[in-house]
């Protein structure tokens, strides 16, 4: 069983905001566990669990990139995983209340430094 992260990236006024985890000090992307032994892939991991979970609307998501994301902030490669970024096309269809619940938010890049700082892009290739 692996661990698969997903965030949800958009920019207004020449701010971006990524959906984290509301945890402190440090947030965290969220993350499902993909079952290998299941047929799971990790990006239908990640959808499933954004759609079910979150009660977020795949339609309204563009795959943006994948990266590998330091979840531990070890640098090694033991505490790599994968992480899936989506592009809204509608910001306002998603259900804010419902997310708080769960414990997630739309977080500030400026904020979230210390979380984005463990995102390892190399040699990972873009998703167009």
């Amino acid at each position: 069983m692996s661990m698969i992260a997903g965030t949800i990236v958009f920019t207004r006024n020449d701010q971006s905001y990524f959906l984290v985890t509301d945890e402190v000090p440090t947030p965290r992307f969220y993350t499902v566990k993909m079952h290998k032994h299941a047929g799971d892939t990790a990006l239908g991991s990640i959808l499933t669990g954004m759609k079910g979970e979150l009660g977020i609307n795949l339609d309204n998501l563009r795959l943006g990139e994948l990266a590998a994301w330091h979840g531990k902030g070890l640098e090694t490669a033991e505490d790599l995983i994968s992480l899936y970024t989506f592009e809204p096309i509608d910001t306002t269809d998603f259900n804010m209340d419902r997310l708080a619940l769960l414990g997630l938010q739309f977080m500030n890049a400026k904020d979230a430094a210390g979380l984005l700082a463990n995102v390892d892009m190399t040699g990972v290739a873009r998703l167009d």
